[in-house]
């Protein structure tokens, strides 16, 4: 399966946590999520940099009030940049996420596994370990065979 049709299918597929998911499908699907969570943490990182620096010239002109005011209007004009910017890309993870959550859950299934297991991730402890196990489940080959959530998607595409 291609990125393009990696990325129809699941988008086809939004909220459809029933059925079977290839390798393909879904590993092209995580690497669509992961480009706005990079660029979200370069953002905050750049923010950061910037409000740093910008805080420290602003405190070095203690005595200048003409330069204060222009450093605070940088200021101004980083915050509604950073603003801006994480609006957009929240909500481009707002609309990821439930169909994120299908894909891994059909991809569990392919796996002849229940995708309830996802639910193990938010308990504190278990989470870590639950992680690396969806994580080694994600990478393993289909089950030829037809299993309880249907026939496997990639020896049906095969026929």
């Amino acid at each position: 399966m291609s990125f393009v049709q990696s990325i129809t299918t699941c988008f086809k597929k939004y909220v459809t946590f029933k059925g079977r998911a290839r390798r393909s499908e879904y590993w092209w699907f995580a690497i669509l999520n992961y480009i706005p969570s990079v660029a979200i943490s370069y953002l905050f990182s750049w923010k950061l940099e910037q409000r740093s620096e910008l805080e420290s010239q602003i405190a070095g002109a203690l005595f200048d009030q003409e330069k204060q005011d222009a450093l605070l209007a940088q200021a101004s004009a980083v915050d509604s940049t950073f603003t801006t910017w994480a609006c957009i890309l929240g909500i481009i993870m707002l609309l990821l996420i439930l169909p994120a959550l299908a894909v891994l859950t059909r991809r569990l299934h392919d796996t002849g596994r229940s995708g309830w297991m996802i639910w193990l991730l938010i308990i504190p402890v278990v989470n870590l370990v639950m992680a690396i196990l969806i994580f080694v489940w994600t990478i393993l080959d289909s089950k030829p065979e037809e299993n309880k959530y249907g026939p496997s998607p990639k020896y049906v595409d095969a026929e």
